[in-house]
């Protein structure tokens, strides 16, 4: 049987990965919490840096054979997937999958999502993107239930009082995360039956989705942006 490879793909430098950086390289790490809450980086998008860092990744990636691209439905992933993958000789199909989403830690992570698709991305495959606030699908706990009753377009910026009141308690644990992307795995095996595929995705996601654990404790893949990582057939075999 023909080997088929599912690649992983942490998105571009984002405009809050920027900020990160500068942070830590002007040895401001202790007032990090400014930057975690500030609402000008909900669902950050992809820094002028972070373009380049896409543009730049695209022979890697176009020497790649995929035939299905998953990508998550933040807006820096999908800008990511749409720079490396929409001119790619394999032409193949780019779907929107609310499952690679980031874990729900900091501001970057809380989507502006409103029921529809973005006009900015009119070849993506959106069918399986809910008209609803899709976080709530994920993250199932008594802090989400008493937001979904709002109307979409006040849910972002409720979503992200509720985190911050909760500090330094997560709205979506390590646990749940965890779960989650472990869970993932059955969906992009059945889809590599058809095909080469690659996620496009976070930091976060892919760290756990990677994680295993031992008699020494947790071991993992820590992406950096736009970083290839092909998950080997031995470790797909083992763990599916």
């Amino acid at each position: 049987m023909e080997r088929k490879h599912l690649y992983c793909i942490r998105h571009a430098q984002s405009t809050y990965n920027q900020a990160a950086l500068e942070y830590e390289n002007q040895n401001k790490k202790s007032q990090m919490h400014e930057l975690k809450w500030n609402i000008e980086y909900m669902d950050a998008e992809l820094s002028s840096y972070g373009e380049d860092q896409a543009l730049n990744a695209i022979p890697g990636v176009h020497a790649l054979r995929v035939q299905t691209v998953f990508v998550s439905p933040f807006r820096r992933a999908l800008r990511t997937a749409q720079i490396l993958f929409e001119n790619h000789p394999d032409h193949p199909n780019i779907i929107v999958h609310p499952l690679l989403a980031e874990k729900l830690k900091n501001v970057p992570d809380v989507s502006v999502w409103q029921g529809s698709p973005y006009p900015q991305f009119p070849n993506f495959d959106w069918s399986l993107m809910p008209n609803h606030y899709f976080l709530f699908d994920l993250v199932i706990n008594a802090h989400t239930a008493k937001l979904k009753t709002l109307p979409i377009d006040d849910i972002p910026r409720k979503l992200l009082e509720e985190m911050v009141s909760m500090i330094p308690e997560k709205i979506e644990s390590a646990e749940d995360m965890y779960k989650r992307a472990q869970e993932s795995k059955e969906v992009w095996k059945k889809s590599t039956l058809n095909g080469n595929v690659a996620l496009v995705s976070h930091s976060n996601f892919f760290k756990f989705f990677t994680m295993k654990h031992n008699e020494n404790g947790s071991t993992f893949r820590w992406l950096n942006n736009c970083e290839i990582y092909e998950y080997e057939e031995v470790e797909w075999n083992n763990d599916l």
